[in-house]
């Protein structure tokens, strides 16, 4: 009997204990939220629908209405100004629409990515995915030596080299839309432009021969788009890290097998072009072979077996990010072309023009392509794969006569920049003529963002783009299929929310695979 007294004044005090600890812990958040409310209670913005949410509400009700989360901001800056800030429970976001607070945020005072913004991308429940690369870095100084390492092979002098690979992957294309194009049979152009996509930075960087075409579903593809799905569901839902549910047991499993086997490849590939330079062997012509022939033992360089796992972070950054973000800007720009048959009309005029009969896109034509590159510009103002910029002030600054303090986490939304009238004239209409005048855009039209942190693939995307979009005007009349839908999502990356659906006609008299090169 005494023990049961015992125990059961031990279970009361545990009880009151946890029920104290929680008391204290719920009131230091709430105090907490307060301070951070009052202190950014000067900068205008939509009205909280909760003291402890904040806007998620609204941003929710977006979502399921497939809603661009920017089109919601839109809407916001347009009520509240060129500065304003929203909630997201105890984080603060505050958005900028003012190209020269652009040009400071990204340029003179090169502000740093926000670490929160990027940990979801560094691991999948534990599981390595991107690690610390060129794009999950935060730390400037830590940056600085991994940009000097790969900018080099990025630029358009080393990538001139590389232009066989690039006619080599879209060739394969070529081949295998020249099967479907009967003009009945419905493709689906966002998957071929994701194939085609890592099929290219997979040769160029690290001189893969994937076969994409060949495989109904590459195993590679599948697990870039589960890695990357995976990492920003458990962003936004951060309970998944320790749910006890089998759904979502069997998700972290999924996204860290994921991760895992894109490791593997990563490795594998590495490794064996490391072997093959100790060896002896020549290596390809390639980003990887190009950077472990400067920097391994035994050539000068420096690298170890610790800078593996640093290649192998770079590898998949490179892969993941790569594919995507350009397979989602070509699916957009041929969309528009459905929409638009005389800009398709010039840019074929323009592609047999320049491709002539010889079937391939020299490095020098590509300065020839000049309305495809317009082309391809108007369609990153309109459709940006990647909408937004992300960085944490380190000092004050004010914008618009408002003081928005140090620590703060801004972002720079170019998708909204780009619907501005102050900006583009007629900016909701599709006008790749725009890029062919003396017109900069400067702070306004930077869709891989600016300053030292803008994306290194720039120049690797947009050759990759206008060398595959010639030879699909020279070869193929692309068809809408009927009800092919115009919205939006964005996961990672702002893509097509049905894909870009397509009826595919070869050109007369023109046989896209016997000019492969």
């Amino acid at each position: 009997m005494a023990f049961l007294q015992i125990l059961g004044t031990l279970l009361i005090s545990v009880v009151l204990f946890l029920l104290t600890a929680f008391g204290s812990l719920f009131l230091t958040y709430t105090l907490y939220l307060h301070y951070v409310h009052v202190k950014h209670s000067h900068i205008p913005g939509p009205k909280r629908t909760s003291f402890y949410w904040g806007n998620l509400a609204e941003l929710s009700v977006a979502i399921k209405r497939n809603q661009l989360i920017d089109d919601l901001l839109f809407e916001w800056s347009k009520q509240y100004g060129r500065v304003f800030v929203f909630y997201i429970t105890h984080k603060v976001f505050v958005q900028v629409n003012i190209p020269e607070a652009i040009k400071d945020i990204l340029l003179v005072d090169n502000f740093p990515k926000p670490r929160r913004g990027y940990r979801f991308l560094e691991q999948l429940f534990g599981q390595p995915f991107m690690g610390k690369s060129l794009v999950t870095e935060t730390d400037h100084e830590t940056w600085k030596p991994m940009s000097a390492m790969f900018s080099p092979t990025f630029h358009r002098n080393f990538l001139k080299t590389c232009i066989v690979q690039f006619n080599t992957s879209c060739d394969l294309l070529l081949e295998s839309l020249s099967k479907k194009a009967d003009g009945k049979t419905e493709v689906n152009m966002l998957e071929m432009f994701n194939r085609v996509s890592l099929d290219c930075i997979s040769k160029v960087a690290f001189g893969l021969h994937l076969n994409m075409f060949e495989e109904e579903k590459p195993q590679l593809l599948e697990d870039i788009r589960c890695a990357a799905e995976s990492a920003l569901i458990s962003f936004l839902n951060p309970l998944l890290w320790c749910s006890p549910f089998r759904s979502a047991s069997d998700f972290r499993k999924k996204a860290r097998q994921a991760g895992k086997h894109l490791r593997e490849v990563a490795r594998e590939c590495i490794m064996g072009s490391l072997e093959d330079l100790r060896s002896g062997k020549t290596l390809d012509n390639n980003i990887l072979s190009h950077i472990l022939q400067t920097s391994a033992p035994g050539n000068g360089g420096s690298a170890t077996e610790a800078d593996l796992e640093k290649m192998v972070d770079h590898f998949v950054t490179f892969i993941a990010a790569g594919q995507e973000t350009t397979a989602c800007l070509m699916a957009s720009a041929l969309l528009e072309l459905g929409r638009h048959p005389e800009v398709t009309y010039k840019m074929k005029i323009e592609a047999d023009a320049v491709i002539g009969d010889s079937g391939y896109v020299a490095f020098e034509d590509l300065s020839n392509l000049k309305y495809t590159t317009a082309v391809l510009k108007e369609t990153l103002r309109v459709h940006p794969p990647v909408s937004s910029f992300p960085r944490q002030l380190t000092k004050d600054v004010i914008w618009d006569g408002i003081k928005v303090p140090a620590s703060t986490n801004v972002g720079v939304n170019i998708m909204n920049l780009a619907r501005l009238e102050e900006h583009f004239e007629n900016p909701k209409e599709f006008i790749p003529s725009r890029f062919l005048t003396n017109e900069s855009y400067k702070y306004v039209h930077i869709p891989f963002s600016l300053g030292p942190r803008k994306c290194i693939g720039q120049q690797f995307a947009m050759i990759e783009a206008r060398v595959i979009m010639a030879k699909l005007m020279k070869y193929f009349h692309f068809d809408l299929v009927p009800g092919q839908s115009f919205h939006y999502v964005k996961m990672v990356t702002c893509k097509p929310k049905d894909g870009c659906l397509m009826y595919i006609r070869p050109v007369t008299g023109v046989n896209p695979v016997s000019t492969a090169s």
